[in-house]
């Protein structure tokens, strides 16, 4: 039973996040967002201005998908609390997070893969003990997380890497794919592709520094897929390309997976 009940809970999970996510590819102009608010909090309306129904609330911890509407003074949000949000909050409300200084933006990406960890570390432990009701409440709290906070932070964190090379955000992001191994969520092996295309040398550097084999496999195999994804409409179906770029990064990563083989 507790098989089952994770595939499907994995499967609802990654329909969850597909679903959201990938609508919001359909603006390219939608950035991330948290609030910029001394309250602490900024309440979303159906429309533009303070007379329109309060739908939501956002807090200082909540990411958000924000465009402005041009000639107003309000932007447009868009956030998964459960459930998706939308509505307009005042512009002057928003920060922008790619906008924030490094280590703004370093804070609350520590921050989140601290505590996806912690929350993988406690649903391994819950599926080891086969204590159903564990299993349940770490498994929602997992997925809620991944949703609200782990995939926005998924998004920024390579633009983040390739700009400052903190390779100790780098060795946090491998332990907590690692916490989560299993997970059907794809984003974490993008967002790892896109550091190692930009940064080659520096994340096998500290791929090497991983002792456990089984570990560093499974990055090797994230990495491989975030490139096939990146370089998608190049690579046939058996994984085959004229890209050179592409060929590169493939040729290195299989030599460096090779060394790594005990």
């Amino acid at each position: 039973v507790m098989g089952k009940l994770k595939v499907t809970t994995m499967r609802n999970c990654l329909l969850t996040i597909f679903t959201f996510f990938c609508s919001m590819t359909l603006f390219a102009e939608d950035k991330i967002a948290i609030i910029n608010d001394p309250d602490g909090f900024t309440y979303v309306r159906s429309g533009q201005g303070k007379d329109f129904k309060i739908v939501d609330t956002l807090f200082s911890d909540d990411f958000f998908y924000f465009q402005f509407v041009d000639k107003s003074e309000w932007a447009k949000v868009t956030t998964w609390k459960g459930r998706q949000v939308e509505g307009f909050i005042h512009k002057s409300r928003v920060q922008e997070v790619d906008k924030l200084d490094s280590e703004k933006q370093k804070k609350l990406i520590v921050k989140t893969l601290d505590r996806h960890k912690i929350l993988a570390d406690n649903f391994q432990n819950a599926w080891k003990s086969k204590d159903s009701l564990a299993y349940s409440n770490t498994v929602g709290e997992l997925e809620f997380h991944s949703v609200t906070k782990y995939n926005y932070i998924l998004s920024i964190l390579p633009k983040f890497f390739c700009t400052t090379r903190d390779t100790m955000v780098l060795q946090l992001f491998f332990a907590t794919i690692w916490a989560d191994k299993g997970s059907a969520n794809e984003m974490p092996s993008i967002s790892i592709g896109n550091c190692f295309i930009c940064k080659t040398d520096l994340v096998i550097e500290q791929l090497t520094r991983i002792k456990n084999i089984e570990q560093k496999n499974s990055i090797f195999n994230h990495i491989e897929w975030g490139i096939l994804n990146h370089f998608d409409f190049n690579v046939d179906e058996n994984g085959k390309s004229d890209d050179k770029e592409f060929n590169k990064l493939k040729k290195r990563l299989d030599k460096e997976r090779k060394k790594a083989s005990p």
